[in-house]
């Protein structure tokens, strides 16, 4: 799974952190998770 992870901020580059904190504040639940899953960042 960690691959998998890695493989997402891989293809995100710099902006993966940027992206975490939008989908926290509009998605906290992560109700869309489908393909390329940003997780929320857990507050």
């Amino acid at each position: 799974m960690e691959e998998v992870l890695d493989r997402i901020k891989a293809t995100y580059r710099d902006n993966y952190e940027r992206l975490a904190a939008i989908k926290s504040k509009y998605d906290p639940n992560n109700l869309f998770h489908v393909n390329q899953n940003i997780k929320p960042i857990r507050q």
